[in-house]
Formats: C-alpha cells, structure tokens, sequence
C-alpha cells in the first residue's frame, strides 16, 4: 500500500513537471502569433515586389557583414 502512495506522488511530480513545459511553450506560441501578427499588419500595405527587393537587399548586407567580420 505504501509503494502505490509513493508510486503516485512520483507521477504527480513527473505529470506537474511535464504539465509545466506544455504551459511554456503554449505562452510562447501565443507570443509568436503576436509578432506574427504584428508583422503582417505593418506589411500588409506593401507591395511583393518591394518586399522581395528589401528582403534581397537585407539578405544581402547581413552576408556582406559576415563576410568582413572573418
């Protein structure tokens, strides 16, 4: 009878500590969803084409600034 009380306050601490990760990473997934969000808003009123042309620049100076860092 003890080793069945002590088995199942074993899997409440296992079930709390898993429980606990779950919950993490649901609030950071709704943090996600936010800056997704965000994101979308604030481009929403831009064109593809200018997208891609940006996207292609900011690519492109990120590499040039590794490059010179070696």
């Amino acid at each position: 009878m003890f080793k069945y009380f002590k088995m199942k306050r074993n899997e409440w601490k296992i079930k709390a500590v898993i429980y606990g990760i779950i919950a993490s990473v649901m609030d950071n997934q709704q943090e996600i969803i936010e800056t997704v969000k965000k994101l979308f808003l604030s481009l929403k009123d831009i064109s593809a084409e200018d997208m891609q042309q940006e996207f292609i620049s900011k690519i492109t100076e990120l590499i040039y600034e590794e490059n010179r860092k070696e």
